[in-house]
């Protein structure tokens, strides 16, 4: 059989990485390399080749158009073997499926239903990893990443609350499934529900204002929308690290906090706490879902999607009605939720 004219294959690595990225520091940061070693990985193929495939600027790189060519063409090989070795490597034992996701979400969502999945599917082993960074799941630092934040390519309308959180590193073969919308609304403690009720038609809160510092924006933005306005008096504002805090602040009577309205569905301490104002604001971002293109035929990552989807609905179904029943009353309770 005659000798195939293939490229240095070792270099093809770091040319893809250096193609996603544009950056020769970026890729060796994903690659556990020096920024001199894919350099010289990509002067070598570039030698093999006899073709430029990047244009060094003095701060940047760019491809040629040869270099997208054989980019697309790299990208698509690299995808097949891998997909061709986790078929090979496959097993009948316990496998592990590795999930990152927000800490509320886990907490207050996932965790009290996933023994629904496990029970379903004895075989897989669900690891959480607890993140609001952005997943990188080209690295397949996870295998599945559920994240909250904007869609690229979808329209929001102006002046709907921000959600300034990044949900991937990179959207390359990134497949997205939304879960939930996200709607804030405040919730306090059921003696508190009196210091925030409408005026006019509009929300006016005369309580301490309870934030989430990875949801800076949500108060002033939610304010914003609605036309409502706070008066915190002496009592200042609090701040606190996830949505689960901020829940406990509230219950405890220390303010009014706005939280996703899912996860308050989901507190486990719901009945202590009110719903004193409506809501029915999306923020500009969502709850999704996220699976990279190579892990779509993997069993585990299949079987998971689909049971929470199937989840997601429900939640979804159940939430509205339970709102729209809460909402009847004055203030509104949680307690059936």
């Amino acid at each position: 059989m005659p000798k195939r004219p293939l490229p240095p294959l070792n270099t093809l690595r770091g040319f893809d990485a250096a193609a996603r990225h544009l950056s020769f520091t970026l890729a060796a940061d994903e690659l556990h390399l020096t920024q001199g070693a894919i350099s010289r990985q990509v002067r070598d193929l570039e030698l093999a080749l006899d073709c430029q495939l990047f244009r060094r600027m003095t701060r940047r790189i760019e491809l040629t158009p040869e270099g997208e060519d054989f980019a697309r063409t790299v990208r698509d090989t690299l995808s097949e073997l891998e997909r061709a070795a986790q078929r090979i490597g496959r097993s009948r034992t316990t496998r592990t499926l590795t999930i990152s996701i927000l800490p509320t979400i886990a907490s207050l969502w996932l965790m009290p239903r996933l023994h629904l999945f496990t029970q379903a599917n004895p075989g897989v082993e669900v690891r959480l990893i607890s993140s609001i960074e952005p997943s990188n799941l080209l690295a397949h630092e996870a295998d599945i990443a559920i994240r909250v934040g904007r869609m690229p390519g979808r329209r929001y309308e102006r002046g709907q609350p921000r959600i300034d959180l990044d949900m991937v590193t990179s959207w390359d073969g990134v497949q997205a499934d939304e879960l939930f919308p996200d709607i804030l609304r405040p919730a306090c403690a059921p003696t508190l529900a009196g210091e925030a009720v409408l005026e006019g038609g509009r929300p006016v809160v005369r309580l301490p204002l309870i934030h989430t510092s990875s949801r800076r924006h949500a108060w002033p933005d939610w304010l914003k929308a609605t036309g409502g306005k706070a008066i915190t008096g002496t009592g200042g504002e609090l701040e606190f690290g996830h949505f689960f805090m901020s829940l406990d602040a509230a219950r405890q009577g220390r303010g009014i906090a706005i939280v996703p309205d899912i996860l308050l569905a989901q507190y486990d301490r719901r009945a202590e706490l009110a719903m004193p104002l409506p809501s029915e604001v999306r923020s500009a971002g969502e709850y999704y879902l996220l699976i990279h293109e190579s892990r779509l035929d993997d069993p585990r990552t299949q079987a998971f999607r689909g049971w929470i989807l199937a989840e997601a609905r429900k939640a979804r179904d159940g939430l509205t009605s339970a709102v729209d029943q809460n909402l009847s009353t004055s203030p509104s309770r949680l307690s059936d939720l």
